[in-house]
């Protein structure tokens, strides 16, 4: 075999083994996707979804008791965004809770028959998540040393727990907030 057609052929092997090398190289690069576990995926979980519509339901009920019950009690309260009646009985021109900010108060929470539950006084930091969300999203509408009056439904109080012996399940809070 002549020299020419060898080196050729050293040439193509060359050329042929380089670009096998490339292509090797390049296709092993590549990620595979990850494959999702068997229990995850696009089925929707039937007991989720009734929980979710049962609580729904329960939530609307109360608030429609909530709404009577306020605006019976005094034309003065408003609904907040996230679902808690509130209304200012001493405004004043004080600074505006924010974050961070520590209160001094005076706290009674009354049932819905306006039965006393519980009188304290106390000190907290708004944001440190020391009372039930309801209260505390609504003391942030309030400016130092004013007087308020917070309806906190169920959902936004203690929930389907309760507290301790006093405070049932679902039990929706009256408090009457005096802030220093």
């Amino acid at each position: 075999m002549p020299t020419y057609v060898k080196n050729a052929m050293i040439k193509v092997c060359k050329f042929f083994l380089m670009t096998l090398c490339v292509s090797c190289l390049f296709s092993s690069c590549t990620k595979t996707a990850p494959q999702l576990p068997a229990n995850k995926g696009n089925v929707v979980d039937k007991n989720i979804s009734n929980l979710m519509e049962v609580n729904q339901k329960l939530a609307a009920k109360e608030d429609s008791i909530l709404m009577i019950f306020a605006t019976k009690a005094d034309v003065k309260f408003k609904k907040s965004e996230i679902g808690f009646w509130y209304k200012v009985d001493v405004p004043t021109n004080g600074e505006p809770i924010k974050d961070k900010d520590f209160c001094n108060l005076s706290c009674t929470s009354l049932s819905l028959d306006m039965k006393v539950i519980q009188t304290e006084k106390m000190q907290i930091v708004i944001g440190k998540k020391q009372l039930v969300v309801g209260l505390e999203e609504g003391l942030k509408l309030l400016h130092k040393g004013e007087s308020a009056t917070f309806i906190i439904p169920w959902y936004l109080a203690y929930g389907r727990n309760g507290k301790g012996s006093h405070i049932k399940p679902y039990t929706s809070i009256v408090y009457q907030i005096k802030l220093f």
